[in-house]
């Protein structure tokens, strides 16, 4: 019946598994200066800081030290701290392409994109084939969505290492949003190839999403889960995967664990109504629609199917009003102008339904679509308008059954017995349990002067249960 259009939530995530810079190697007589740099060697970047604090004390411009001491600040995720000291490592010297990429890295870290890129650029123009600065200036370039640009930065860092798995993961993101499918999907191969980053399998599975890889998404989503259990995105878009897969409960499954995880996400209520709804379960689904809607999610798409969703509880008056609003917030939602047809017919509008249905086949050509706007012509008693519609119908869908029967009565109101007796034969035998069917067949027998079969058939009728059929035996003659 539908399709959930991707609404991925595509949260970058920075893997610094390992460190990205290398401290100054000089030789040094100072305990204090070898003291802090074996401690940073061993990770301990608390008191490898207080020593290279201790150290500049008595030289304050040792722009080595500075640049030392802004690492650990770096290790430390004190990024403020790293761009000061990184700063004055600068001021007082070190004109080197280290100290421009760790002051651009923190600055990428603190979300200066913009600033970053300015020191990215100053370290490439000191060392042109600097491939973690040309990586992470693509990086900052994609975070302000510069995707063709971000890829020029990208390409010349995997040509000056192609062993540089960082590069080929954010190449990926970035052909992922540039539509590259299969070229992204071929770099986030490359880096989980070099080096498997938990990470990389997240963007794998969204880029298998995109390439309705659906089975092949959920076992990278099933390794992110294994290391992290608690990523709440993960299990969203697993759930993405099951449901395209029309594993419905194991979307509803892991739509729970991400509200659970993550109360915040307004696609995830909405998602797990769609899953709920599959599943048949309207007034447990009405919730969660409200929810994504409450937490601003108010495309067309989404009165749409919490309009349906009223409508298969019977809540007429409130699928009115919330289709109403898919159509206004989308004149083109084909499936908005098509459900409120449906309402419509209930009540009984079928003007109404012939407007809306007419608007929807404008967009979209659906055999469904001219079905009703053909139930409703014959309402109108336009019954010739009714064929059309039915024989449009049956060129989408031949054998349709509805549109067989109605057809037949269709022609039998416009007095074509021989078009009504063949469309009516041919419904009896797509479906020999209609009673509509056969009673309709029985009053046209009667005028084609075949009282035997009139009668059969009605008493055929009768026994289907077509409440008509009691009547029209009487009037006949047929007890």
């Amino acid at each position: 019946m539908k399709k959930i259009k991707q609404q991925i939530l595509a949260l970058l995530l920075l893997f610094f598994c390992q460190t990205l810079f290398s401290q100054r190697d000089k030789e040094e007589t100072d305990p204090l200066f070898t003291s802090a740099f074996n401690k940073f060697e061993k990770g301990d970047y608390k008191e490898s800081y207080n020593d290279y604090t201790a150290y500049l004390t008595k030289k304050p411009k040792d722009n080595n030290a500075l640049y030392n001491r802004g690492l650990c600040a770096y290790e430390m995720k004190d990024y403020n701290d790293g761009i000061t000291n990184f700063t004055k490592s600068i001021s007082n010297g070190r004109k080197k392409q280290d100290a421009f990429y760790g002051r651009a890295l923190c600055n990428y870290k603190l979300k200066n994109y913009k600033t970053a890129i300015l020191d990215f650029d100053t370290a490439i123009s000191i060392k042109p084939n600097y491939a973690k600065a040309l990586t992470f200036k693509g990086a900052s370039l994609k975070e302000l969505k510069n995707y063709k640009e971000a890829l020029i930065a990208l390409d010349k860092a995997v040509e000056s290492d192609p062993n540089y798995e960082s590069a080929f993961y954010y190449r990926g993101i970035v052909k992922y949003y540039l539509n590259d499918f299969e070229g992204g999907l071929a770099d986030c191969n490359k880096s989980i190839a070099i080096k498997s980053y938990y990470d990389t399998y997240f963007w794998r599975g969204l880029i298998y999403i995109s390439l309705k890889k659906y089975k092949e998404s959920i076992a990278d989503y099933d390794t992110v889960i294994h290391h992290d259990s608690k990523y709440a995105t993960a299990y969203y878009n697993r759930a993405i995967s099951y449901y395209e897969l029309g594993n419905y409960e194991k979307a509803l499954s892991d739509n729970n664990k991400s509200i659970e995880l993550d109360p915040s996400k307004p696609e995830a209520y909405y998602n797990r109504a769609l899953a709920k709804f599959e599943l048949l379960k309207y007034k447990e689904a009405e919730p969660d629609f409200n929810a994504a809607i409450d937490l601003k999610l108010d495309d067309s798409k989404h009165y749409l199917w919490r309009g349906v969703n009223y409508y298969y509880q019977d809540k007429n008056s409130e699928a009115l009003s919330d289709l109403n609003m898919a159509v206004q917030k989308n004149k083109n939602n084909e499936s908005a102008y098509y459900y409120r047809a449906l309402v419509k017919y209930i009540l009984q509008d079928d003007k109404g339904v012939v407007e809306d249905c007419t608007s929807a086949l404008a967009i979209k050509k659906d055999y469904s679509t001219y079905y009703q706007r053909g139930a409703s012509r014959y309402q109108l008693k336009d019954y010739a308008g009714a064929v059309e519609d039915y024989n449009e119908a049956l060129v989408l869908k031949p054998n349709y059954k509805l549109a067989v029967l109605e057809r037949g009565i269709s022609y039998y109101q416009l007095e074509k017995d021989e078009l009504a007796l063949a469309d009516l034969n041919k419904a009896i035998e797509l479906n020999p349990k209609s009673g509509r069917a056969f009673y309709f067949r029985g009053k046209l027998k009667k005028y084609m002067n075949d009282l035997t079969g009139s009668c059969a058939d009605l008493k055929q009728a009768q026994a289907l249960k077509y409440d008509k059929s009691e009547d029209e035996l009487i009037k006949n003659g047929c007890k």
